[in-house]
């Protein structure tokens, strides 16, 4: 019986995919396989592309040698087969050990391992013989010295170049850089090259407009533009949303470089806790990044059907009193649908809505959950009594005050940033006294220093980040410029005009209402951020605005009260 054959490939990094390591495998592979009489297919080649062996990554989940070992493990090659590899380091660099225990499982499991560089044949159901192991031994133990001096020495090479970086070095490390620059071999500077720069502030200035990734990818692919995806084979496979992300939150945008490492364990790249302002050159304006972070951030919230056409403009922002869930938007009807029906005699005839007709309820007690809050609310006179209100209060300058989020968190974070200076101080007295005297309680208060310090580093890069977003935030000032703006938008006839003008209605209505509850009496409550203002929207949409608290502390003052006294 001649038995099936397949081929692994393997490189251990992206930029040897421009080489011809893997086309020399393949070819090799079907050479060697045939000269063997094996069957073989183009549909059993087992290519694993940027995959290292010394760290293990070619064998991680994810990888198709992982899912070829699952296969072995589960016995799908029981009946026999052959696995081809130019040499055994293409299958794991991780030392003899690995390289064993990878062979026995094969040859236990059916599968006949054949190398073809040195032609050796690690037959299924056979014992591997005393001088094949010392062989394997040998190379393998070989294979992983040379891998783990590679990797020090580019390990070495990159620690040189994140210093020079960190010192004012702004020469590009390497031809990878992002998408829209590129290196000057002559001087190593990077160049900005001022069309996709173009471009990818046009890909931030739809996002802020309100536009989503889907639109945006399916925009730019109508428009033929080209993909700059590093390593993709097919570039007229065209744009993704998942590019778009990586643009959307990029922070070399504006000119920051975060160096990362991948340790052996991890399958993702992590920071080193490095990050070098002003070594790229900058193409997006920082109040642009930041706005954009922002608003991903609020997005997260949105979802379901009704995101498409934005009829929702309290998505994410209404919640049920009784508790605390979110209100469902529930379309019964809508506007210009026609529905069949029978007339009191009988006979047929067809019914045109008028209007939309929605609901807003709470979604547990929809769902048949906990919730004991069953009304539901008309959405259309609920929406419009909002908007109304909302509309008259942006007018007033009184309504909203200066946020000082911003002003709080800068304060937080230069006190945690002393706190954390004092410690390290302390940490290297510390540590210079024990060189002097050992003493197990100083020993003890070093170490008690060193984890109180990472514990503050990680909280002090959760507030810088969330220093981040209220940067990007509007002031209430803005967010009532452009909700005034989009006013006479939401009734516009071109559906494209008037879905922008909802999501940006949306976003600021997002940002200006702090709490909104429906209570079971159908009956809504509404407090605003940065402001005493207080809704009150009772079921037929009549609105009652009150302001807690006045200028000189009396309650249930209202604006225009003074003014009508």
């Amino acid at each position: 019986m001649t038995l099936p054959a397949w081929i692994y490939a393997r490189f251990s990094t992206m930029e040897q995919s421009k080489g011809h390591s893997l086309k020399r495998q393949i070819n090799e592979g079907r050479a060697f396989i045939e000269k063997m009489g094996w069957e073989h297919s183009d549909q059993r080649e087992i290519v694993d592309e940027g995959k290292s062996a010394y760290h293990g990554a070619n064998r991680s989940e994810g990888s198709l040698l992982y899912e070829f070992e699952q296969k072995a493990r589960k016995g799908h090659f029981s009946n026999g087969a052959v696995l081809a590899v130019e040499n055994l380091d293409r299958l794991t660099r991780q030392g003899y050990e690995e390289a064993i225990d990878l062979l026995r499982l094969f040859t236990t499991s059916g599968v006949t391992v054949a190398t073809w560089h040195d032609n050796q044949i690690y037959k299924a159901g056979e014992r591997i013989d005393m001088m094949k192991v010392m062989s394997v031994i040998l190379k393998a133990e070989l294979a992983r010295e040379e891998s783990e001096k590679k990797s020090l020495r580019t390990r070495a090479s990159w620690t040189n170049k994140i210093d020079a970086a960190i010192n004012g070095d702004r020469r590009a490390m390497t031809k990878i850089l992002p998408a829209w620059l590129q290196r000057n071999d002559d001087t190593m500077q990077m160049e900005v090259i001022e069309y996709r720069a173009g471009v990818v502030n046009e890909i931030y200035d739809w996002y802020i407009s309100g536009r989503g990734l889907p639109w945006i990818v399916q925009r730019l692919n109508e428009r033929r533009e080209a993909s700059w995806a590093y390593g993709v084979k097919d570039r007229g496979q065209g744009w993704n949303t998942a590019y778009l992300h990586k643009i959307l939150t990029n922070r070399s945008v504006i000119g920051e470089f975060e160096p990362m490492s991948r340790p052996r364990s991890a399958l993702h790249e992590m920071t080193k806790g490095i990050v070098v302002q002003n070594f790229y050159p900058q193409i997006v304006t920082a109040d642009k990044f930041h706005r954009v972070q922002q608003l991903r951030a609020q997005r997260v919230k949105w979802g379901g059907q009704a995101t498409k056409t934005m009829n929702n403009l309290l998505s994410g922002i209404a919640k049920c009193a009784t508790c605390g869930g979110s209100m469902y938007f529930e379309s019964q009807q809508k506007a210009g649908r026609r529905t069949n029906h029978k007339l009191l005699d009988g006979s047929p005839s067809t019914y045109v809505a008028k209007t939309d007709r929605s609901y807003f309820r709470c979604n547990s007690a929809r769902r048949g959950h906990t919730c004991t809050n069953k009304t539901r609310i008309r959405y259309e006179t609920l929406e419009q009594a909002i908007l109304n209100c909302m509309f008259d209060l942006a007018m007033k300058d009184t309504t909203f005050k200066p946020s000082d989020e911003e002003a709080k968190l800068t304060i937080a974070i230069a006190e945690l940033s002393r706190s954390v200076d004092t410690k390290r101080e302390q940490m290297q007295r510390g540590s210079e006294n024990l060189l002097e005297v050992f003493s197990k309680s100083l020993a003890q208060r070093v170490a008690q220093l060193e984890a109180e310090v990472e514990t503050d580093t990680v909280q002090l890069e959760a507030l810088n980040r969330q220093l981040e977003l209220a940067r990007g935030a509007l002031r209430p000032e803005e967010d009532t410029d452009l909700l005034l703006a989009a006013r006479t938008a939401l009734e516009s006839e071109d559906k494209d005009e008037r879905y922008l003008a909802r999501v940006q209605t949306h976003q600021s209505l997002s940002r200006l209402i702090d709490q909104m509850y429906c209570n079971s009496r159908a009956e809504t409550n509404i407090t605003l951020h940065n402001s005493d203002v207080h809704i009150f929207v009772d079921y037929e949409g009549r609105t009652v605005v009150v302001t807690h608290e006045g200028p000189d502390g009396q309650l249930e003052w209202h604006p225009d009260q003074e003014a009508a006294e």
